[in-house]
């Protein structure tokens, strides 16, 4: 699996070695909202290995309280979610950071759905299960209006 190089900013983080601090440097905060925790675990596990710093959570309403607190720079949310759907949360994204790359994601991706998600918001969709290069093409991209 290669790092891809991303158009997101690094910014440097510190993290503490037995006695000595060391200087990481991180891509940018990534939502990931996954109900599966398969799936979840496995977008974590390659967000970590290409610099990212992943924030996960099994829910929207999860992801509308985790982003109160916290900026994100991009967001990848499941379509079909337990209680408020993936759809539902994208807008709400979209107006609470406007230029955050949002990735739809559903096993049943068709060219309807991924408009659908496009139409709420999202700047690209993806197809589960998650393939590692695709993924990383889709977070190098920046946000685009669709309106």
């Amino acid at each position: 699996m290669s790092l891809p190089t991303s158009e997101i900013p690094l910014a440097p983080v510190s993290e503490q070695k037995g006695d000595e601090l060391e200087l990481k440097q991180v891509r940018g905060t990534v939502l990931v909202v996954e109900d599966d925790p398969a799936n979840r675990e496995l977008i974590v596990e390659m967000l970590a290995l290409w610099g990212y710093e992943p924030l996960a959570v099994g829910s929207a309403e999860e992801a509308e309280y985790a982003t109160k607190r916290k900026q994100v720079t991009a967001a990848i949310v499941d379509v079909f979610l337990p209680g408020k759907s993936g759809t539902n949360l994208m807008p709400k994204l979209r107006e609470r950071f406007p230029e955050m790359v949002v990735i739809g994601m559903s096993a049943l991706g068709d060219a309807a759905m991924a408009r659908k998600c496009k139409g709420n918001g999202a700047d690209l969709f993806i197809s589960k299960p998650v393939r590692a290069d695709e993924l990383a093409d889709a977070l190098k991209s920046k946000h685009q209006s669709w309106h």
